[in-house]
């Protein structure tokens, strides 16, 4: 009986270790995006404890960040970061290269930017959990709390009694390939509980899809040859013909309408800075006044060319094509 118990909760360990998995590479990857600067989170270590017994003192002054689940998955999460890894995210938006301060205040402005990021990390994180659990799944707006400022505890915040088990995850966080830091990970117990109801539902789908599916056919070796030979025939066939062969009939896909449009050029600005624009407002861009201009078309690189004015239009002479197969050989079309 013990050991059945035992090899049941290293299951349930096991699938609850997926799904954070799958929220970690979806925070880091989020707010990456929103950033610009890439961040990677990393489990280190997963346990289970009274809210109590969480311990937390090695991240003061802390910032609570706190999101409810609240669709099939219900539950409470709270992410525990340092705040000056918070600054640090505030500084990599607005674009400041500066170390964070130890007198940095937390004033309106920056929660909510703060409250914005996270925002987004959390959304991003919950579509990846529900995409892998093949079902809805909704999140409240965060909500944060500076630990040094209202000296709430830990299980306040959750909302939790101070012996409810939650489930703890530690993480390392990579910034930028330099900063190394982390942070720490609370699940309320039922959270879990229905994250793991969420995880056997999607096991025994899989199960019964396995079972569905029925014995593989089993092929005549010689069909299989005659068929391997046409293939072989046809591609040789088009080769010969000077045509590309891309394991398709590109005739169907001719008419497809792409999306094509002309880079000029980028630049990066201070959020200060862009909170600053009005009209007459003058902003240069990362690139030289005779570059050539990119054309990009479904998202690849096609070709570069000199920005022209055909009657009342702006248009776009091409002078260099850089790889039109990129359109369809780099899954810019199929």
């Amino acid at each position: 009986m013990e050991n059945e118990q035992n090899s049941q909760q290293m299951a349930k360990g096991q699938m609850l270790r997926e799904i954070i998995d799958v929220y970690a590479g979806a925070a880091g990857e989020t707010i990456t995006s929103i950033l610009k600067t890439k961040i990677e989170f990393s489990v280190q270590e997963v346990g289970e404890m009274p809210v109590s017994d969480v311990e937390y003192s090695i991240l003061e002054p802390a910032i609570f960040v706190k999101h409810c689940l609240t669709s099939n998955v219900a539950g409470t999460i709270v992410l525990i970061l340092r705040q000056r890894d918070m600054q640090l995210f505030l500084n990599e938006l607005m674009g400041i290269d500066d170390l964070p301060d130890p007198d940095f205040v937390f004033d309106e402005v920056a929660v909510n930017a703060a409250n914005e990021i996270m925002n987004q990390m959390t959304a991003g994180a919950g579509k990846a959990m529900a995409d892998y659990l093949e079902d809805s799944l909704e999140m409240s707006a965060c909500q944060l709390t500076l630990s040094d400022e209202t000296g709430e505890s830990l299980a306040n915040v959750m909302g939790e009694g101070a012996q409810t088990k939650v489930m703890t995850v530690r993480y390392k966080m990579l910034i930028n390939d330099m900063v190394e830091s982390e942070c720490l990970q609370c699940i309320s117990d039922t959270a879990m509980d229905s994250l793991e109801q969420e995880l056997k539902a999607r096991a025994q789908k899989e199960a019964e899809q396995v079972m569905a599916a029925g014995s593989p056919k089993i092929l005549d070796v010689q069909e299989g040859h005659s068929r391997e030979d046409a293939r072989v025939t046809t591609m040789g066939q088009a080769a010969a013909a000077g045509q590309t062969v891309y394991g398709g009939n590109l005739d169907l896909i001719m008419d497809v309408p792409l999306n094509v449009s002309v880079l000029v050029g980028s630049t990066k600005r201070r959020l200060r800075d862009v909170l600053n624009l009005n009209n007459g407002s003058v902003v240069e861009l990362d690139k030289q006044a005779d570059a050539p201009v990119d054309i990009i078309v479904n998202g690849q690189l096609i070709a570069r060319g000199e920005v022209v004015v055909i009657d009342d239009n702006f248009g776009v002479k091409i002078t260099e094509i850089v790889n039109t197969k990129n359109i369809i050989g780099n899954g810019g079309l199929i």
